[in-house]
């Protein structure tokens, strides 16, 4: 009768699941140097993408038009790339300030307690009733029609989703021996929030930004679609899928299609990072 050795099979599996996690974190990671690099490189060396440039409209994708023209007969390759850098820079811009902000308020609504955490939880509460989108849409149509507003509009949006995490985290951490002995020290609430609890439940909402950044980029695409973020002629993906919708009812899929293309590769690349990050920091 064989004997198999399941403790060596779980580990081999474990190790070989692992191994397959980082090639696909390293691919995303790929994904997202190559996408900014081309955003910052490609409308540099080809020109402005925001007037019509000489080429026919609507020519559908070939090699030199590689993703086709739209109706004002500019290249969508060229806009894709410079919006990759509004996108991008937007998501990681979004995802810094929410997880600073968020991590902070957290920390110091789990450390204080009392009437502060209450007030802190109440509020974070009200925003938490409103889906993301919508509530960057509200804040957005309210402040006026312009990209730092938008951008300001998520990550409002999202500091109430990293306030819940590191407070949950953080309430954890509270409850250590090391925490009580700083107590015991003389150490102040403001001293045990910034210099024990907070580094010791950061990792957490950290991990939580790597998604906040792809669901910044999807909610910033939407509210351009929407009209409330980036305004034509400036080339950003949602805006330049709202223009090409007419598009479709010509025939002409491409000046839609590819935006979205870049979307959903940049936010599925978010993703991934996001979940390779979870299991290296578990």
């Amino acid at each position: 009768m064989a004997i198999v050795d399941t403790a060596s099979g779980f580990r081999i599996t474990l190790t070989s699941r692992f191994r397959a996690g980082n090639k696909t974190a390293i691919a995303a990671m790929g994904v997202l140097v190559l996408l900014l690099l081309l955003g910052l490189v490609v409308p540099l060396v080809a020109g402005s993408s925001n007037v019509a440039q000489q080429y026919p409209s609507l020519l559908s994708p070939s090699l030199r038009h590689p993703f086709g023209t739209d109706h004002y007969g500019r290249d969508v390759f060229l806009r894709c790339m410079a919006g990759a850098r509004v996108d991008i820079l937007l998501g990681l811009a979004v995802a810094a300030s929410a997880l600073v902000l968020g991590s902070l308020i957290g920390s110091v609504s789990a450390t204080f307690g009392g009437a502060t955490d209450a007030v802190i939880m109440r509020l974070t509460d009200v925003f938490l009733a409103f889906p993301g989108v919508v509530l960057a849409l509200v804040i957005a149509a309210s402040l006026g029609k312009d990209p730092w507003y938008a951008a300001i509009a998520v990550v409002i949006a999202f500091i109430p989703l990293l306030v819940r995490l590191t407070r949950s985290k953080a309430l954890e951490v509270r409850a250590a021996d090391y925490i009580a002995a700083a107590r015991l020290s003389g150490a102040r609430p403001r001293q045990i929030a910034f210099q024990h609890v907070l580094p010791n439940s950061f990792k957490y909402p950290f991990v939580q930004s790597t998604l906040v950044a792809s669901w910044a980029i999807l909610d910033f695409a939407a509210l351009s679609f929407l009209g409330v973020g980036v305004q034509p002629p400036h080339a950003e993906w949602g805006a330049m899928i709202a223009d090409g919708v007419g598009d479709n009812l010509l025939g002409a899929w491409w000046p839609s299609f590819f935006p979205g293309l870049m979307i959903l590769l940049t936010a599925a690349a978010f993703q991934v990072i996001g979940d390779w990050l979870d299991r290296r920091l578990q």
